[in-house]
């Protein structure tokens, strides 16, 4: 594996200069993860910056009753725990790989250093936060200001937008127990949303794949 050009390709990295990611590729660590696996669990030590080479990884939350609240589901290519760059004690969250993962790992104290003396990859770090802060606004605007039907159209229009590709047409991330997780309800509830939104010839529903009828009934919905 060429590990510099793997990591020039990656988006928190992109423009380095050729000596900065010659160290970062002598000091990255790339693991695989199996199905279910976990990677860390919340409250456990922070030590390593992580990016997702390749598969998904779900960021969540253990609350009261063994209950669990997912707040980010990590595509491809994406870093996660970058809290550890600024000297955070614990991770937040725990982080699990939804299917076979590829995960290469860098610990944060190094990639704080490098940050300090290369203006690039400080800048790609502050969008990455930039862009999960915003998702954070519109996830605490979802769960506390609209209804189950409201955060359902929110979440298929967010995805929409996200992914580009077929205008009309998505793939959920995730399975509906996941994104049941992450609009705080369940699975039964996602699908009985669903399916109101097929009936009003809003959407059409088959498992995970969406097609999307009716974009301005959509944003109508999730106001």
């Amino acid at each position: 594996m060429n590990k510099k050009r793997l990591l020039g390709e990656m988006s928190l990295f992109r423009d380095l200069p050729d000596e900065a990611l010659d160290l970062l590729s002598r000091e990255v660590l790339v693991k695989k993860y199996q199905t279910g696996e976990t990677i860390f669990r919340q409250e456990e030590p922070a030590a390593r910056v992580h990016v997702l080479v390749g598969g998904r990884v779900k960021l969540f939350r253990s609350v009261a009753k063994g209950r669990e609240q997912t707040l980010y589901l990590v595509e491809e290519g994406e870093p996660f725990c970058l809290c550890t760059i600024y000297g955070t004690e614990t991770v937040p969250v725990s982080a699990l790989a939804m299917g076979q993962c590829s995960i290469a790992s860098f610990p944060g104290p190094m990639l704080r250093r490098q940050a300090e003396k290369t203006p690039q990859l400080l800048l790609n770090i502050l969008r990455v936060l930039n862009s999960r802060l915003i998702c954070s606004f519109q996830m605490i605007e979802d769960l506390g200001l609209r209804d189950i039907y409201q955060r359902a159209a929110s979440f298929l229009l967010h995805t929409l937008r996200a992914r580009g590709g077929d205008p009309g047409r998505i793939t959920l991330p995730a399975p509906r127990q996941e994104v049941a997780k992450i609009l705080g309800t369940t699975p039964e509830t996602i699908s009985r949303v669903l399916a109101r939104m097929e009936q009003e010839q809003v959407i059409r529903a088959r498992g995970r794949d969406i097609q999307i009828l009716d974009i301005p009934a959509l944003e109508r919905i999730a106001g």
